[in-house]
């Protein structure tokens, strides 16, 4: 690796995001260039780490950090992996990709500076979380990537809508992140120590010395993946990613493909990989495996449901991303290696793909102004470039040979089969079909369509924005490819083939979700009209209620903000009510009747009369000068 890499690719563009506002002050293009300067050394130094830890290598080093009382110090530290740096290299070379694509995307826009330093600070982050060698630190990225996300997602500010995305974002996650920081506490206050492999040899000792706190690992590994589901809007906090994409899209990219999202799988892969190793707590752990299990299938379901009917260009894709977050999910809570590896090899594949998506919706945004897919259609003649990427892109997303979505979606397909559970495995098939579906509705309406707009001037977007769709559409073909390396990279000594059942499944899956897509959309490219009009399906009685849920997203953001807004304002209605007539108020009036009382208690010392206060007058006169003789003649000490 190159010298002190493990550090330097977080600490450059953290330390560097600082001197963006310098830069932009001296010169504009200097300013956007350094920004991915600074991110592809980054990427340098992250895959200059690649062929130290293949094999399942490990490279640790440590410095001091906090003095302790006792004299001990909490250390900071590096853990590099196949798994850290995995996620290392996709932050940072994806960062690369976006801040490039930005400098096209966000050319005629005010706050750029506030744009790239943010941006630069959200990949040293996320690099630096997925590096650290104990739960502390990791927290401390942790909080930083949220706050990152909370500036991005509410950049256009002055608009109230993403104001409150990034306000929705940023309160949604931090309920996870609170879970998240009382499991390390717990664990600190058991194990003493935050480092990730002290605390599993400590968990080890813990069980093998009293087997009932069993419970209590439980709850720890529990609460750890609380963090998980807000940061990887998880069933039910997923609600704050859909609205995330008032931010603008290369935002939405770097968030979805190579940042935020993808810390909540990390966290649960590096718990199952190092915190807890399969092997030795498979068993202790299993109602953790099995919560995360069905809350990834879940998701992933409700997921694939709403993107149906979405009309947000952006929003399909932002859904189909909490939806392959279930799936990845729901490979890791199937407790077993291949379950685990086949989670690790889809970040890859996703990664790339979900990229390429968002930058081809942001290319096609900044062509024709508009977010609706209702009113684009027939950009594949005017838009060939961007078509072809998004077509890419989309075949990997719906799992189609040769595209590296296909490959390893079948292998968590094969997982499921191996678990034995039905339930999941039908959660899963049915997530696949529909993603089938959504993605090629998503592909008709944009480029295929009967043309909705009327501009005539809609055009490919410049090379600087064009070059990064090509880069991630030839990876989306070619990654696929690369299971066996990549198997090897982790350092797994056997290879998993997908059974003639998995194969099967495949099959069906594509069949349907095609036939579906061809029924509703495809069909009307040949025919000029569809051999189902999804508009009857929403006019008839069934069809309305349900696109009425799917368009409400089952109606879960309207209980939270009957809940959560409209309740607090209430009682805080109720409260401000109540303190200010029964406290408040109450107290004036205690007093006013207070200084009452006292006021008639003395009012007849005061008669009116002058002779009366005259006497009064005189007698204190004499009272004092009394008092004054005393002293003087030395009869009285005060």
């Amino acid at each position: 690796m190159l010298p002190f890499a493990a550090w330097l690719s977080w600490l450059i563009p953290i330390v560097g995001s600082v001197f963006v506002p310098i830069i932009f002050r001296l010169n504009k293009k200097a300013g956007e260039t350094y920004p991915v300067l600074l991110t592809s050394l980054s990427a340098a130094f992250s895959l200059s780490i690649v062929l130290d830890v293949w094999g399942g290598k490990v490279v640790e080093e440590k410095i001091k950090w906090i003095p302790l009382p006792d004299g001990s110090w909490i250390e900071a530290g590096v853990l590099a992996d196949p798994l850290s740096v995995l996620f290392a290299s996709i932050a940072s070379f994806l960062g690369t990709l976006i801040i490039l694509y930005s400098i096209g995307y966000m050319e005629h826009e005010e706050g750029l500076p506030r744009y790239y330093f943010f941006m630069l600070f959200f990949v040293g982050a996320m690099v630096g979380l997925v590096l650290s060698d104990n739960l502390l630190q990791t927290y401390i990225f942790w909080e930083i990537v949220g706050l990152c996300s909370y500036a991005l997602i509410g950049f256009w500010y002055k608009k109230p809508s993403a104001a409150h995305a990034g306000i929705k974002a940023f309160i949604t996650t931090r309920v996870g992140d609170v879970a998240f920081l009382i499991g390390i506490l717990l664990l600190y206050r058991s194990l003493g120590t935050f480092s990730m492999r002290e605390i599993s040899v400590g968990l080890e000792e813990l069980l093998s010395k009293d087997p009932s706190a069993q419970g209590f690992v439980i709850a720890c590994m529990l609460l750890i993946f609380g963090g998980a589901m807000g940061k990887s809007a998880q069933f039910p906090l997923h609600v704050w990613l859909p609205d995330a994409m008032e931010g603008p899209t290369p935002v939405s990219a770097l968030i979805h493909a190579a940042t935020m999202v993808k810390a909540g799988v990390y966290l649960v892969a590096r718990t199952a990989f190092t915190i807890a190793p399969l092997e030795a707590f498979r068993g202790i752990l299993a109602p953790w495996y099995e919560t995360i299990a069905i809350i990834g299938a879940i998701t992933a379901f409700l997921a694939a449901t709403m993107g149906l009917v979405m009309n947000d260009i952006k929003r399909v894709v932002a859904y189909s991303t909490i939806s392959q977050l279930g799936l990845m999910f729901t490979a890791l809570g199937l407790a077993s290696e291949l379950g685990w590896f086949s989670s690790q090899f889809h970040v890859l594949s996703h990664s790339i793909f979900k990229a390429l998506l968002f930058l081809s919706a942001g290319v096609v945004i900044h062509a024709v102004h508009t977010n609706n897919i209702d009113e684009m259609g027939g950009l594949a003649r005017k838009m060939p470039l961007t078509f072809i990427a998004s077509l890419f892109g989309a075949l990997a997303l719906s799992g189609i040979p040769p595209f590296s979505g296909f490959f390893s979606k079948d292998l968590i397909i094969e997982a499921t089969i191996e678990s034995g559970n039905v339930v999941i495995y039908l959660l899963v098939v049915f997530t696949s079909i529909l993603t089938v579906t959504y993605t090629m509705r998503w592909i008709y309406k944009i480029f295929l369509a009967p043309p909705s707009l009327e501009s005539s001037h809609t055009h490919e977007a410049p090379k600087v924005m064009t070059v990064p769709l090509l880069i991630l559409a030839a990876l989306s073909l070619l990654t696929g490819f690369f299971e066996e390396p990549f198997m090897s990279y982790i350092g797994l000594h056997y290879h998993f083939k997908p059974s003639l059942p998995a194969y099967a499944t495949s099959a069906i899956i594509l069949v349907f979700g095609l036939l579906l897509a061809y029924a509703f959309y495809l069909s009307a490219t040949l025919r000029g009209m569809p051999l189902i009009n999804p508009i009857n399906i929403r006019k008839s009685g069934l069809g309305s209620v349900l696109h009425k849920i799917l368009v409400n997203r089952y109606y879960i953001d309207h209980a939270y903000y009957k809940v959560f807004v409209d309740g607090t304002i209430w009682l805080s209605s109720k409260v401000r009510k109540y303190v200010e007539e029964k406290v408040i108020d109450g107290f004036n009036y205690a007093l006013a009747r207070a200084t009452q009382s006292f006021v008639q208690a003395f009012r007849y010392l005061q008669t009116g009369s002058s002779n009366v206060n005259i006497s009064g007058y005189a007698l204190g006169i004499a009272i004092l000068l009394i008092i004054f003789l005393l002293l003087l003649f030395g009869g009285l000490h005060i």
